[in-house]
């Protein structure tokens, strides 16, 4: 037995594993099965990679019960992370040089994770060892060799097995990459070097994209339906690159071959070679996790529900209910449940039914908190139960599971049993493990934004990191202020800007999203004739502000400009927007009037 929310790289999950824990999220993101180019755009934890996983041909197998000839396609996984086919060095080369040697690179990588996968084939191979001896031969040499490969030393395909030929395959592709880097390892070390590259080049349509179409042909795979290649954290290219395989996605190769291409939405630019943009949705379609989980909560919630039962039943042998396992904090529930009553004897009204039954959903943990911070107790609000959890997890799958482990572990260190014996997470440590993963979440992480931004450029007095810092504090202190506060609408996580951001806001916006401290969306704008940018604080933060993560969500309309006061003036900001929450007429204001 093991811990049941441990998080795992999907990578080193087996097939069998990732078959058995895994939940059908594809009804909200269809797409991404279905042939053509697809953009899977979410941040880190949001469960990319474990989709990618499942689509890889071993999971599809043992779900659908069918060989890997009867599979509607056959993926190939090509992470990007982890690689070193990104040389800087390039760049100082002439345009058409500087793309050639990057498409080579970013094309033998991808052809040598193809093939390699393949050696996990390796005994299914055997019954079309002729096939492939056929294919390595007349198609696989003949493309090397049109590329500018040295095909004189290689090995004949005849009567070798299949591990061995599909190993020779690879030893030539890798073989062909080790003297592109050999190449720009010289001219690394000797920027006056002459652009003498004698090696070979390969590119997408005159040889990865063939000798895939080829391979096709072999009996194993699904010879009428595609292939795809699943680009994980397409974000790790450089700018070339990523042109490059914008280029691709313009060829509409997508019947044949599909890509799939996941980002922690820090993809560089939607610019092919050519300088146009791919069209959506002509060329490809996109999905972005974050939005579709912030406007489906229902869905997402259902979906943690799923992933919890599965792992329970699997690693604990029971079956326990998450909301039983999760439980909440009965003595904070019961204090709850009083204020509720009072609230709707006070709001009761004959004219409008429903009146006190809003008033004690939108006010109740309000005006418990208040009471709490009248008491000088130094209590507060208790985050525990698996509906505030998944609340707070905010539509990352790894802001459920992260916490839910520590939990776990907590749990067996403190109450001295065996994991056999663990039958619900007592709400004691819920609380304290979940307010120090929210703290963590705004402190600790935060130091990779400053190791990525925190240097202050020329003439300006903050970096990036002190201005994302900033904006990230004001909103959630106004957020509390509201919260709070005598509002109607008190429980309030969204900002909407009445006119559009200026490149500086736009940055520091860009980076809050890229990180997960914001998530993007749209509202329509109090005229009806559009709509305005909206921005929503991830609940993560809900514990470290003191905030309720669940019950009515209201949003506040404010200024670009007044916005911007928080990146470099936070204490004016919240003087500015403390006025403009207590004036009811403020949103019918210019932005003078605010800032005077």
């Amino acid at each position: 037995m093991k811990n049941p929310f441990e998080v795992s790289t999907p990578e080193g999950i087996s097939a069998q594993d990732a078959h058995e824990l895994f939940v059908d999220v594809f009804t909200d993101f269809h797409q991404v099965p279905k042939i053509g180019h697809t953009f899977l755009n979410g941040h880190r934890g949001s469960g990319k990679s474990m989709m990618f996983r499942y689509m890889l041909p071993d999971c599809q197998t043992i779900s659908r019960n069918c060989s890997i000839a009867e599979l509607e396609y056959y993926a190939f996984y090509v992470p990007i992370k982890l690689t070193d086919i990104n040389y800087p060095e390039l760049e100082r080369l002439h345009d058409s040089s500087n793309t050639f040697f990057n498409e080579h690179l970013l094309v033998t990588h991808i052809a040598s994770k193809c093939f390699k996968q393949l050696l996990t084939h390796k005994g299914d191979l055997n019954k079309y060892s002729e096939d492939l001896s056929t294919f390595y031969n007349d198609i696989f040499l003949w493309h090397v060799d049109l590329s500018g490969g040295d095909i004189d030393n290689c090995i004949d395909g005849e009567n070798l097995t299949t591990e061995r030929i599909i190993k020779s395959i690879i030893k030539i592709i890798d073989g062909m990459v080790l003297q592109c880097k050999m190449y720009c390892k010289k001219i690394a070390m000797n920027k006056n070097i002459p652009n003498t590259y004698s090696g070979p080049l390969c590119n997408y349509l005159d040889f990865l994209y063939p000798i895939l179409n080829e391979l096709k042909e072999i009996s194993l795979f699904p010879r009428k339906n595609p292939f795809y290649i699943l680009i994980d954290d397409g974000g790790y290219l450089n700018y070339t690159q990523t042109k490059i395989l914008n280029t691709w996605v313009s060829y509409r190769t997508s019947s044949d071959v599909s890509l799939k291409i996941s980002t922690q939405l820090d993809y560089k630019t939607f610019s092919t070679i050519n300088n146009k943009t791919i069209d959506y949705p002509h060329d490809y379609t996109q999905v972005n996790i974050a939005s579709v989980y912030t406007s489906e909560k229902n869905n997402y919630y259902r979906r943690i529900e799923k992933i919890v039962s599965k792992r329970i039943s699997k690693y604990l042998g029971k079956e326990i209910r998450p909301e039983d396992f999760f439980p909440t904090d009965k003595k904070q529930e019961g204090e709850l449940e009083k204020i509720r009553k009072q609230l709707k004897k006070d709001n009761y009204s004959k004219e409008r039914e429903y009146s006190s039954s809003d008033a004690a959903r939108r006010y109740a943990t309000s005006e418990y908190l208040k009471r709490l911070k009248r008491s000088r107790s130094g209590a507060t609000l208790s985050y525990a139960g698996f509906g505030k959890l998944v609340d707070i997890s905010s539509g990352i799958i790894r802001h459920f599971l992260e916490p839910a482990s520590k939990m776990f572990n907590e749990c067996l260190s403190k109450s001295n049993i065996s994991i056999a014996e663990v039958i619900e997470i007592p709400v004691g440590i819920q609380d304290y493990v979940i307010k120090e993963y929210s703290s963590d979440f705004l402190e600790h992480e935060f130091k990779k934004v400053i190791q990525e931004h925190g240097d202050v450029q020329v003439g300006e007095r903050l970096s990036k990191a002190d201005k994302l810092y900033n904006l990230i504090n004001g909103l959630g202190q106004m957020f509390h202020r509201i919260f709070v506060s005598d509002k109607a609408e008190r429980i309030v996580f969204s900002i909407a800007l009445n006119n559009l951001p200026d490149k500086e806001l736009s940055e520091i916006i860009d980076l809050a999203e890229h990180y997960g401290y914001l998530h993007k969306s749209t509202i329509g704008n109090k005229q009806g004739t559009g709509r305005n940018k909206l921005y929503i604080l991830s609940r993560i933060l809900a514990p470290y502000f003191k905030l309720d993560p669940s019950g009515f969500k209201g949003y506040r309309f404010m200024n670009s400009e007044l916005l911007k006061l928080s990146l470099t003036d936070p204490s004016r900001f919240e003087k500015e927007a403390n006025r403009l929450l207590f004036d009811e007429d403020s949103s019918q204001l210019t932005i003078y009037d605010q800032l005077s």
